[in-house]
């Protein structure tokens, strides 16, 4: 069944929407020069989205579909992708493109941020994070991680890389940056292997 019209403009502009905050952060993320950058008025954003914490929200829900997408290709291609070869296409594909970091670090702010900067409820800031650990353990079961130590290690696991991504962010190191997420590679490898 087609989309309606309303709804496909809807999710056109939730694309751009999610582009806009990806270039220009959360922190301080207002209707109107977000409305003025996208070229339509405010009512049309109230309209498709309702308040400002909703857009956000939505917003924010469309760069983990984004994402969960780019992963899912893989498992299509590849259905038994090793931890370490998952770990390794997610830097290499964060290092692809400005934009692919920018994405990412949506989630890692939206994470981050208090509640009374951007409106989002605690469960939807765990989400950023808890969507992506939950991938890495159910890699790590199928690599044959004992299930009493899958959720430490996913945590341990997805709390290194989560730290890798931000160190990147802060300060653009890409070579220190992969020479240190190679040698963790390596550690987990082991690890998984002795678990």
């Amino acid at each position: 069944m087609a989309r309606t019209p309303d709804l496909e403009r809807r999710q056109e502009l939730l694309d751009r929407i999610v582009v806009y905050l990806a270039e220009h952060g959360l922190a301080q993320a207002t209707l109107r020069p977000m409305a003025a950058s996208l070229d339509v008025s405010i009512n049309r954003l109230v309209h498709h989205f309702g308040s400002k914490e909703e857009l956000i929200a939505a917003a924010l829900n469309r760069a983990t579909e984004q994402q969960l997408a780019v992963q899912a290709a893989w498992f299509k291609r590849r259905p038994n992708l090793d931890m370490i070869e998952f770990y390794r296409r997610w830097w290499k594909w964060i290092n692809a493109k400005p934009e692919h970091l920018a994405l990412v670090r949506l989630n890692y702010e939206a994470a981050a941020l208090e509640t009374s900067v951007t409106g989002l409820a605690g469960d939807l800031r765990a989400d950023q994070i808890g969507v992506w650990r939950h991938a890495v353990e159910e890699r790590m079961l199928a690599a044959g991680v004992a299930a009493d130590r899958v959720e430490l290690e996913g945590v341990l696991a997805k709390a290194t890389f989560t730290g890798l991504v931000i160190d990147l962010i802060a300060t653009g190191d890409r070579q220190r940056l992969n020479v240190a997420c190679d040698a963790w590679l390596e550690r987990l490898a082991s690890s998984i292997a002795t678990s």
